[in-house]
């Protein structure tokens, strides 16, 4: 017969085996969490890697690009110094030519004497300069500078009004003015084709054709009709002496400005002295007209006659 001392004893050996059984459950239950974090963690680093891989492939690829780019500048600036040499190469088969047209109408040579020594037998050779002329749209220019004068006239559809460079360049010049006490200001700038007829034919009317071809252009042959020629201040006889003639005589190549009628050139311009009548040059060639003592005509060696005197 069981006492109660085995009952007891087997009551406690299922208490202790369902303990155990417990415990193993417990225990893989803890497992399988670590195993859950362990391939969390090893799924976390793979992303990582993927990451990092993917950036360093970017900034591969970005320097491939940035590396493409340098050779392709490389290679388009030998070739551009490649033609600018090839370009200015003369070409030999020209050598001994003439001069070809380059303008849409014409263009010719001309050569001039710099100095005119006497001749005699122990004189040596003339010094001599050319100078290219061109027609361009009917426009003379002679060393890349517009000409208008008795000789060459403009378009009487050429109409650009006062050139901005040329109205720039004579503000300036009358600021420094104005520092010295001197006063300069625009009386006549750009001039159409239709308002020189109208001048012209009021002296023609007034002195005879002879006289105003003295101090006026015809239409069609007037400095202010290319927008690069100014009158200042009082564009008469009354200006002449004055502090602002005196002082626009000295300082208007400062600012790329010639007296474009000077005095004792009337032969060669054509036209009476007029010390308020500019032509914008721009400064250096300004600078050069001035130090030459020459006249426009002269300097370019271009003479200023009507056809039809």
């Amino acid at each position: 017969m069981v006492t109660e001392r085995e009952n007891f004893v087997t009551f406690w050996r299922e208490c202790e085996l369902e303990r155990e059984e417990g415990l193993l459950k417990i225990i893989g239950a803890q497992s399988m969490y670590q195993d859950h974090n362990n391939y969390s963690r090893v799924r976390r680093r793979s992303r990582k890697e993927r990451l990092f891989f993917a950036r360093v492939k970017a900034v591969f690829c970005m320097i491939l690009f940035a590396f493409a780019v340098v050779i392709c500048v490389k290679v388009a600036q030998q070739i551009k110094a490649g033609t600018q040499i090839e370009a200015h190469e003369p070409d030999p088969r020209q050598a001994a030519a003439p001069q070809a047209n380059v303008s849409k109408t014409t263009t010719t040579t001309s050569t001039t004497a710099a100095t005119e020594p006497p001749k005699n037998e122990s004189s040596s050779e003339e010094k001599k300069e050319e100078h290219k002329m061109e027609v361009i749209d009917g426009i003379t220019y002679v060393d890349g500078i517009m000409i208008a004068n008795k000789s060459y006239p403009l378009p009487e559809s050429y109409d650009p009004g006062l050139l901005p460079e040329t109205e720039k360049a004579f503000n300036k010049m009358a600021e420094a003015a104005a520092q010295d006490g001197i006063y300069l200001f625009i009386s006549s700038g750009y001039r159409s084709h239709f308002t020189q007829a109208q001048i012209y034919q009021e002296y023609v009317e007034r002195d005879g054709k002879k006289a105003a071809d003295t101090y006026s252009s015809r239409p069609g042959y007037s400095e202010h009709q290319t927008g690069y020629t100014i009158d200042v201040n009082d564009p008469s006889d009354a200006f002449r002496g004055t502090q602002e003639a005196k002082w626009l005589a000295e300082h208007c190549s400062d600012y790329g400005f010639i007296i474009r009628y000077p005095e004792g050139k009337e032969d060669k311009t054509g036209y009476e002295y007029e010390p308020w009548h500019i032509r914008y040059l721009g400064k250096k060639l300004a600078k050069k007209v001035e130090a030459s003592g020459l006249c426009l005509e002269e300097y370019l060696g271009i003479d200023s006659e009507y056809k039809d005197k």
